[in-house]
């Protein structure tokens, strides 16, 4: 399956059809983990907060938000070794972590404990050594499209975060701790079956045959740092980060979306779970049509398409939420809208990524990627724990997620399409 013929490291179609399966288990405990922290703020906040007014309790959220999104700076570690030991060790490694972070996160006693392990979780549900993984195992006319059918699976994951919420946080009850054990059932488990029972990716050993695993090993950070701005690719790759950073810093509502909708006061817990019910049909439609297109049309018209969706979904759920008539309809549609374009957007950054780079540089540069984008989503919220501040929830979100547009000069003067791309076969 992989893109460089090798009969000694020719993998099954059972094995192949095996890894697909436990790599879905794999994202349906990344995607749970995701969205947790925001669909619960109002709980936090009543039950840290309580004594702050609202705008000082978003205020705090913010800047505990900032501190917790430090977490994604550590990914790029995580991704380094993932070249420098291989695949399998880390993505065992990733799992077992998500299992015990929510186990600590149960135990949390007051809000700096919660950031903190937040922060914690932070560093391993968005490592994504699974897109790695199946991208390296398969054919390149079908990568977008194995990519996609995990992540579409993997939907399962915040189904069941949804469903937890309806039943865990009500406008009478907020066990936000319940909603933990999902992730620690299968997490654990998961991380000794990977150990045990899956095979280091065919590209990854292929590249350790050609060169020494013993001269890799033994190559600085610095000249591995140094070398994935040495590819034929390092333009669109800088470019990358530069638009992974904006992302970062736009998206601030990522947190604090239910919080801000909870202040308003338009709609009952019970709608807001609803309304987060729409993100699933979202999502999946993102991930059809890039799953569905990119190997088609390519990389970079469904950049474009969700650079534009994106503000615009995000100002039509804020303006509406103050709707005393419509809130309902209105925060349904932008809230989907939003999430279409963010998971789509999320998803074609990944995959260029990936698809740029030589494989021996592929953990490090998309965890130098998510790096930025941690940095970013700081910056972001620091500031934002300002403008709200001055501002209020809603403007901020406004005022952060208009720098998207951005994108649109950004994809068009720089970014190289990645179509059909033979990962063994880039420099």
């Amino acid at each position: 399956m992989s893109d460089m013929k090798n009969e000694n490291l020719a993998r099954s179609q059972a094995y192949f059809k095996y890894l697909i399966i436990v790599l879905i288990f794999v994202n349906i405990v990344d995607a749970y983990t995701t969205i947790l922290q925001g669909l619960f703020p109002s709980a936090i906040a009543k039950e840290y907060l309580s004594n702050y007014s609202t705008n000082e309790q978003n205020a705090i959220m913010a800047l505990g938000a900032s501190i917790s999104s430090m977490g994604f700076y550590f990914i790029f570690i995580n991704q380094y070794l993932a070249d420098k030991i291989g695949r399998k060790k880390v993505l065992a490694f990733t799992s077992f972590g998500l299992a015990l972070t929510c186990l600590l996160l149960i135990f949390s006693a007051n809000y700096i404990q919660f950031v903190l392990f937040m922060m914690l979780l932070c560093f391993f549900f968005s490592s994504d050594l699974w897109a790695i993984y199946v991208n390296e195992e398969s054919d390149k006319e079908k990568r977008a499209f194995y990519h996609h059918i995990i992540l579409i699976v993997g939907l399962i994951g915040p189904v069941l975060a949804i469903i937890f919420r309806s039943r865990f946080i009500t406008d009478t009850e907020s066990n936000w701790r319940a909603m933990m054990l999902l992730p620690i059932i299968i997490g654990f488990p998961l991380s000794i079956i990977i150990l045990a029972t899956l095979k280091e990716t065919s590209t990854y050993q292929i590249m350790k045959e050609e060169e020494s695993i013993k001269e890799i090993k033994s190559r600085s950070f610095k000249e591995d740092l140094k070398a994935i701005f040495e590819t034929e690719n390092r333009k669109s790759f800088i470019v990358i980060i530069i638009m992974s950073l904006i992302f970062g810093a736009a998206t601030i509502w990522r947190n604090l979306f239910e919080k801000y909708i909870t202040d308003i006061g338009t709609l009952f817990q019970s709608q807001i779970t609803i309304i987060f019910i729409w993100t699933i049909p979202a999502v999946l439609i993102a991930w059809l049509l890039n799953g569905l297109l990119m190997d088609r049309i390519g990389r970079k018209p469904l950049l474009y398409i969700w650079s534009c969706l994106l503000p615009i979904g995000v100002i039509t759920w804020v303006i509406g939420a103050h709707d005393p008539n419509n809130a309902f309809i209105i925060v349904q549609v932008g809230f989907a809208l939003m999430h279409l374009s963010y998971w789509g957007l999320n998803q074609c950054f990944i995959l260029i990524t990936i698809e740029m780079l030589p494989t021996d540089r592929r953990g490090t540069g998309s965890g130098f990627r998510i790096l930025f984008f941690a940095i970013g989503t700081t910056l972001g919220l620091l500031v934002s724990s300002l403008t709200i501040l001055l501002f209020g929830l809603g403007t901020s979100f406004i005022i952060f997620i208009l720098s998207v547009f951005l994108f649109i000069p950004l994809i068009y003067l720089f970014i190289n399409e990645t179509k059909g791309v033979a990962l063994s076969e880039i420099k």
